[in-house]
């Protein structure tokens, strides 16, 4: 019998046999620095705290460990132990990591080169060193779009979100043309090392001082306008969401962070406009009442439309095969609110429409593979109520404490519908991915 049994051939071992073989032979320092460069990569590229905490503890456990993390916007936290310790180590120790995180931007780009990345080692086809190597090269990864690309993209953005705010040809090119002098002065003020800091104030500043200048020139120009599509890159609205869904997710300090960071922000925009305003009454007396504006036809909102999608996958750094993905999401974006804000008020058309953008989002992120932010952020940005916090802490500025008290209230309906969307969005059709 025992000869029978001796000549059986063995059986070769599964791909998952080899996998787990693989992960229970690396060590917990080897993983906690794997998760740690894995965890910064992703804060910086702007990803929720929430998602990278539900990640690395999916990478860890896929690696044969457990982890524990903690992520807030400007710092992480990792403890990695073994799932199976053998016998006589019962001594051995967890792991621990924490690394200090210094600012962040929404970089899609990179994002998809690190789901490449990590979906690749737990696949088995690329190894954690290798990995780590790749991860270390993003920041040495050329941007998808060169500089000038950018400031057409800049100019774009802003001149269609004149046209989304009812200005009219001139309040277009003053907007647009206001977008590149923000750009190119926050550019020359991120070179120094506390001029960053300043880029909220200065661009506010110069916004508000061509805005003015431009409605003294031509009385029947709106100032409002101007000002708001000018800037609009500056606007924390998704900082404010993002905020606001991380407390729902019950990440109090990280979502606290962020609404924190983005009030700052909003009163960094209006402080630079409030000095505008008071030295052009200096100098020409009180600015001249804006008139009512009237919506351009709508060739010109369609057209408007390719712009800010454009220009949104410009400043993501959407790379270039999947820039239809900005279009579809901006349009799924535009359909939805403008039919629903005709029949619904403005919190439940931002639910709906921030629901329908992200079930979309969703499902072709199902079936391409690809992360759901690829499909969503840029939707979302055109739902996200930045502008109603400026205009909110612009009208506690000049006094008007009722008007400003209720645009407040509405920014916060409107931030709210937005997550419960996303929420209800995940709950119908969550995406496969956890990026």
């Amino acid at each position: 019998m025992a000869k029978a049994l001796d000549s059986v051939p063995p059986a070769f071992p599964s791909e998952r046999t080899i996998r787990l073989s693989q992960a229970a032979s690396r060590t917990a320092e080897e993983v906690a620095d794997y998760l740690m460069e894995i965890g910064q990569k992703l804060a910086r590229y702007a990803c929720p705290s929430y998602r990278i905490e539900q990640l690395l503890r999916a990478l860890a456990a896929d690696e044969d460990h457990d982890a524990s993390v903690f992520a807030v916007p400007t710092a992480l936290f990792v403890t990695v132990r073994p799932r199976h310790v053998i016998a006589g180590a019962a001594h051995v120790r967890p792991v621990h990591r924490m690394e200090r995180l210094d600012g962040w931007s929404i970089d899609l780009d990179r994002l998809i080169a690190i789901d490449e990345i990590f979906n690749d080692v737990a696949a088995g086809r690329r190894t954690i060193d290798s990995g780590r190597v790749e991860l270390r090269r993003l920041d040495e990864r050329p941007a998808p779009y060169p500089e000038l690309v950018k400031l057409v993209a800049s100019f774009a953005l802003s001149a269609a979100a004149a046209v989304f705010f009812r200005g009219g040809l001139v309040e277009v090119l003053a907007a647009g043309g206001i977008a590149l002098v923000v750009h190119l002065l926050a550019a020359g003020l991120t070179r120094r090392p506390s001029g960053g800091h300043l880029v909220d104030f200065a661009g506010a500043f110069v916004a508000s001082s061509v805005a003015l200048l431009v409605a003294r020139w031509v009385p029947t120009s709106a100032r409002e306008v101007m000002v708001l599509a000018g800037m609009i890159a500056l606007f924390p609205g998704m900082t404010f969401t993002t905020g606001l869904a991380e407390i729902a997710q019950k990440h109090l300090v990280s979502g606290g962070a962020r609404l924190v960071e983005a009030m700052m922000t909003f009163l960094s925009l209006v402080f630079g406009i409030a000095l505008s305003i008071a030295g052009y009454h200096a100098l020409f007396g009180p600015p001249h009442v804006s008139p009512a504006r009237v919506a351009l036809p709508l060739p010109f909102q369609l057209l408007a439309l390719i712009a800010v999608s454009f220009g949104f996958g410009v400043a993501f750094a959407v790379p270039r095969r999947w820039l239809w993905a900005a279009l579809v999401s901006g349009a799924t974006s535009y359909v939805v609110t403008s039919t629903a804000t005709r029949f619904l008020p403005a919190h439940l058309a931002s639910f709906l429409a921030s629901f329908v953008v992200c079930t979309v989002a969703n499902g072709l992120a199902r079936k391409t593979g690809r992360p759901a932010q690829l499909f969503q952020l840029p939707g979302m940005m055109l739902l996200v109520p930045g502008s109603f916090g400026f205009l909110s802490l612009d009208d506690f500025v000049h006094g008007d404490f009722m008007s400003g008290a209720a645009r407040g209230v509405q920014m916060l309906l409107i931030a709210g519908g937005l997550v419960m969307g996303v929420l209800f969005a995940n709950l119908v059709l969550p995406a496969k991915k956890m990026l």
